[in-house]
């Protein structure tokens, strides 16, 4: 496409050139506007136009082929697939940044909530390997034992984005418990297991309606869907029931006052006394010799 009307024999050249390139069934001849300004090639792609390997030939040699190809004039090559190569390199660009800052930010509001250096980490990478364990899962199913060719390229950052806000949030509930135990003064092995008998309950059973609610979309037939639903789902499961549950109170029994610093905790020793003292009072109250109250 250009200002001047376009050369017709560069046209032909430029639908023969694209007609040779590796991975093209057919080229229709060019089709020119009325003022011969600019025109259309349609490229018929030998592979399924959503598969990597077409993919591959609009992003390498048929682009390469387009560009620069007809003098005096700008080739654009266009259409779904096209299309989809962009995204895709969008996206590839896009986590490179979207999952430090991600990051980042999780440790400081973890931090704050928590008031603990250590503990923040602590979830920050719990969050981490329940991410990992849920790709894997996706990679395992879908390409190993489905014979996929490849995951939709969108699935890492769609997961991620999931699973770490759900994941983060499964992990506030009990961690929230468990540093409100230890600055009313239990010990931090106390502290998790309080936390674990009251509210991992609660995170399982949030954890099996959610993680249902996404399965649903392997129902759909579609692929990237059934992908994002079993994916978000082992997500879910994993940090309702080992993560959030199990890894996340074992960190914080395992290390200690650490995982709390610099928290501190307040001393339960004054509660005793004043227990003991009731203890204490509760025979006085009644004289099993007299019958009566000693102010009587």
């Amino acid at each position: 496409m250009g200002s001047a009307p376009l050369d017709p024999t560069a046209l032909t050249n430029l639908a023969t050139t694209l007609a040779a390139v590796p991975g093209v069934s057919n080229v229709a001849p060019p089709s020119a506007t009325t003022d011969g300004t600019a025109a259309l090639v349609t490229v018929v792609l030998a592979d399924d136009p959503y598969s990597d390997a077409a993919m591959a030939t609009v992003e390498g040699p048929l682009r390469d082929a387009a560009h620069g190809s007809v003098p005096g004039a700008d080739v654009y090559v266009g259409g779904q697939t096209s299309a989809f190569v962009d995204v895709r390199d969008q996206l590839r660009a896009d986590t490179g940044r979207v999952f430090p800052i991600a990051a980042v930010i999780i440790v400081v509001i973890l931090g704050l909530l928590l008031t603990a250096l250590l503990g923040a980490v602590n979830l920050l990478v719990c969050v981490a390997l329940t991410f990992t364990a849920t790709l894997g899962a996706v990679v395992l199913l879908y390409l190993h034992a489905l014979g996929y060719a490849g995951i939709d390229f969108s699935i890492p950052i769609v997961l991620y984005l999931f699973v770490v806000a759900i994941g983060t949030d499964y992990n506030i509930l009990i961690a929230a418990r468990m540093h409100e135990e230890y600055r009313a003064g239990a010990s931090p092995r106390e502290a998790a297991r309080l936390a674990i008998t009251h509210d991992a309950p609660t995170a399982s059973a949030a954890g099996i309606i959610l993680a249902c609610t996404f399965a649903s979309l392997m129902l759909t037939g579609i692929a990237n869907l059934a992908e994002l639903g079993f994916g978000v789902a082992v997500g879910i499961v994993v940090a309702a029931f080992l993560m959030a549950p199990l890894l996340v109170p074992a960190l914080s029994a395992l290390e200690g006052r650490a995982f709390w610093w610099p928290t501190r905790r307040h001393a339960a020793s004054g509660q005793v006394p004043a227990q003991a003292a009731g203890q204490e009072q509760e025979p006085a109250a009644q004289d099993p010799t007299s019958g009566t109250s000693p102010a009587s």
